[in-house]
């Protein structure tokens, strides 16, 4: 075999060896990301010091636009609520609060592993840390509940709330929605106390923006299966309004995108 053979060859060889590369490099394929929407908590398992335990409650968990929120009433605690930014890093959910029942939170990071399932996913904290000094390892299933999206998708903060024409400062929110549903997380000092509450449910709008919340689960009584007839109105992609009657006197709301 000559040189000029020889040449073409090894060239040849490179060429091969360049493409299976490309080729293997093109076939890692990332996990798919969590499709964004509402999920219901199927059951939960504890494992604290060694003892296993298998909870049931009514819990949602929105995932939209890069941002989580989850809600339910803690048979120990009360209200819990949390909500934040959410980033999808290959079957790692990277959670990061920003806000809890109890307000404004910061420096905190929870990698949650997901295994998507065909009802939903099953969520995985390994280590989990309380404020008392506790820590729980908890595998949470989870069942889809909707995927439906609306143009007010989204986490919002309350700007300003208008009740009959007289703004009020001492009343704080935030809403979720996304997947069909909806959570909102409330808090109002009244006489030098803070009282709060929360609730979840479904969420229908209409073209015209008119919008009807029906209620599942709440800290307030007789909220279950309620309805809420709303006006919400696209201000611009970071603000919206939400217009209702409450005791006979029309509430206009200004939400801000977190």
């Amino acid at each position: 075999m000559n040189s000029k053979l020889l040449s073409l060859s090894f060239a040849g060889l490179l060429i091969t060896g360049c493409v299976a590369k490309e080729t293997a490099e093109a076939t890692v394929i990332g996990i798919p990301a969590l499709p964004d929407g509402a999920y219901l908590l199927k059951d939960v398992e504890v494992t604290e010091n060694g003892a296993v335990s298998v909870l049931l409650r009514d819990q949602i968990k929105i995932y939209t636009n890069n941002r989580f929120m989850f809600a339910f009433m803690n048979a120990e605690s009360g209200i819990d609520v949390g909500a934040g930014i959410a980033t999808w890093r290959n079957g790692v959910m990277v959670e990061v609060p920003t806000v809890n029942h109890n307000g404004p939170v910061e420096g905190y990071s929870f990698d949650v592993a997901i295994k998507q399932t065909d009802d939903g996913f099953v969520q995985t904290i390994m280590g989990m840390q309380y404020d008392d000094g506790r820590s729980l390892d908890m595998i949470e299933t989870w069942d889809t509940a909707s995927t439906k999206t609306w143009l007010f998708d989204g986490l919002w903060q309350l700007q300003n709330r208008n009740a009959g024409g007289v703004m009020s400062s001492d009343f704080v929110e935030t809403k979720m929605i996304g997947g069909g549903h909806f959570i909102w997380l409330q808090r109002i000092s009244m006489e030098g106390e803070t009282q709060k509450h929360f609730g979840f449910g479904t969420i229908e709008v209409n073209n015209d923006g008119s919008a009807t919340e029906t209620g599942m689960t709440s800290s307030l009584e007789d909220y279950a299966g309620a309805q809420h007839r709303l006006k919400l109105t696209l201000i611009d992609d970071n603000h919206f309004s939400q217009t209702f009657m409450l005791n006979d006197v029309e509430v206009t709301q200004i939400y801000q995108r977190m």
